[in-house]
């Protein structure tokens, strides 16, 4: 990473932080269930975007300035990831995160090739949500 996008990032940084404080202080005034939704419906939109992203990184037309922009979607991304997996996935499949599986393609990965309920949840993710939108034309569990 040359200094001047470093530089760039580094000036954007407390912005970033003071922007995010105020998000977090608005969310807790939405009700619960409508928060959740929020939540998954944020995630997927921040999945939507990063996989845009590795498909023009893939086919070598991701620019500087694209990849810029891009990098606060795919930390964002990460974080949305990550509190989903910790709180939704864990009511969702009634099983708490296994230790590594920070991400919830992690965890659906695991249950993808099964039979089980968890199974089929992590299929339909993969199925309507996830391996469409992947370039790889799959998310979770190989072809």
């Amino acid at each position: 990473m040359d200094t001047d996008l470093l530089s760039l990032i580094t000036q954007a940084l407390p912005l970033t932080s003071t922007i995010v404080k105020d998000a977090i202080a608005l969310l807790w005034l939405i009700p619960a269930g409508p928060r959740i939704a929020l939540l998954l419906w944020l995630l997927w939109i921040f999945y939507l975007a990063v996989m845009n992203l590795k498909r023009a990184r893939n086919a070598g037309t991701l620019s500087r300035a694209a990849l810029v922009l891009g990098a606060p979607a795919l930390l964002v991304g990460y974080v949305l990831d990550v509190l989903a997996n910790v709180v939704v996935f864990t009511v969702l499949l009634l099983e708490p995160p296994r230790w590594g599986e920070w991400t919830v393609s992690a965890r659906l990965e695991r249950h993808h090739a099964g039979t089980s309920w968890r199974a089929r949840i992590a299929q339909w993710f993969e199925s309507d949500l996830l391996g469409p939108y992947d370039p790889a034309g799959y998310h979770v569990g190989k072809p």
